[in-house]
Formats: C-alpha cells, sequence, structure tokens
C-alpha cells in the first residue's frame, strides 16, 4: 500500500536520480554510524493538512528515531 502511494503522488516531472541519491544517503549514513537513517517526505504523502509529492525537494535524510516521532504529521510555521 505505502509503495503504491509513492508511485501515485511522484510527479511526472520528478528527477528520479536526484531521489535515489536521497536514498543512497540514508543508506550510506546507516552503515557509517551503525544507526538507521530514513528518507522523511517533509510534507506527508497523506495527511489531515496536507498531501505532498514523492519528489526530491519534498525528501529529507534523518535519523530513523525522529522519522518515527514524527509519523504523519506536518508543521506549519
Amino acid at each position: 500500500k505505502r509503495h503504491a502511494l509513492k508511485i501515485q503522488r511522484t510527479a511526472l516531472w520528478a528527477d528520479h536520480h536526484e531521489i535515489a541519491l536521497k536514498y543512497e544517503l540514508a543508506h550510506f549514513l546507516t552503515e557509517e554510524t551503525g544507526k538507521p537513517w530514513h528518507v522523511d517526505h517533509i510534507i506527508p504523502l497523506q495527511a489531515k493538512l496536507a498531501s505532498g509529492l514523492h519528489v526530491h525537494e519534498n525528501l529529507q535524510v534523518v535519523p530513523g528515531i525522529e522519522n518515527m516521532r514524527k509519523h504523519n504529521k506536518f508543521e506549519t510555521t
């Protein structure tokens, strides 16, 4: 279900190479630090307040523990 949502929310103009680089960085940091790093959607793909896209501009690499705490929340400032 999650994978299907990513495909559905990937824009036609998305830079797939840049997206892949985010996942490679997360993998590298996990290997180097021994702690999990995740690729997080800044604006969640599916949330109550907003619905983001699966594009590299909406992705950030964060420690896994921070991503787990965030869940599908989107903080507005």
